[in-house]
């Protein structure tokens, strides 16, 4: 997808942008390099259309250093993914590495495949290079967002009043509930938690939130929920740290 670089020169963008490196604590999520040892920039996941750069959801967003985020714009090689189909002897050295910046002769032809590069054939030295595993920094990190994502665009929400009258948009995450309520930045949401067996739902105290969207009060909605039925500290932690870098 071409992208129109005008709205990343926006005050709303460089906003933005700073919240979702300050939630990732200014540090590439995919190597770990901080900005003191490369430009650190914020990828799009997805791209929807008729959304501005800074109009997205922050859990839709993460931090890359510059070279992790060219690689996942196809704009350079990538260094790690790579699979290995099949080897063959040539005999001699009769062929040509094709990893870029190599170019040396090779007698054993090693074809390797990428997902967003296709096929290619290196050789022996190279190819361990780049059919190591691609770990990322922080997989747990990388998955929480994606499962925010997913709810936030996925979910469906409904009007409904409480029995005082009040209006509200409602959406249930499997047996439990939220709901939002107010309009224009000026919103609070409630969560309320369905134990396994019980026919009833502990409603916990609404949160008021200020100067928020929409679609950052369903992402701290969300997160809330998800943080107090969580089992793992390691998520509930995760969780309590995006939160606290929403607010």
């Amino acid at each position: 997808m071409k992208i129109n670089r005008k709205p990343y020169r926006n005050e709303n963008w460089f906003a933005f942008s700073e919240r979702v490196k300050t939630r990732d604590k200014y540090q590439c999520l995919k190597c770990g390099r901080t900005e003191r040892e490369s430009i650190l920039q914020v990828h799009h996941k997805i791209y929807k259309l008729g959304l501005q750069a800074w109009e997205y959801a922050l859990s839709d967003c993460i931090t890359l250093c510059k070279g992790c985020h060219a690689e996942k714009h196809k704009k350079v090689e990538p260094q790690k993914g790579w699979t290995l189909i099949s080897v063959d002897d040539l005999g001699g050295l009769d062929g040509t590495c094709e990893k870029i910046g190599c170019g040396n002769e090779i007698r054993y032809e090693h074809e390797i495949y990428h997902p967003d590069w296709g096929y290619k054939t290196v050789g022996s030295t190279c190819v361990e290079y780049l059919t190591q595993e691609d770990k990322w920094l922080s997989q747990e990190i990388i998955k929480i967002y994606k499962n925010i994502s997913k709810f936030v665009h996925g979910s469906i929400w409904e009007i409904g009043f409480t029995k005082s009258d009040k209006e509200f948009i409602g959406t249930r995450y499997k047996h439990h509930q939220i709901r939002i309520y107010g309009n224009d930045k000026n919103y609070s949401f409630q969560i309320a938690v369905k134990e396994t067996g019980e026919k009833w739902f502990d409603w916990k105290k609404p949160i008021f939130t200020k100067n928020k969207t929409l679609i950052e009060v369903k992402e701290m909605a969300y997160i809330v929920l998800k943080g107090t039925i969580a089992n793992r500290e390691s998520e509930k932690n995760i969780l309590r740290n995006i939160y606290k870098q929403m607010q």
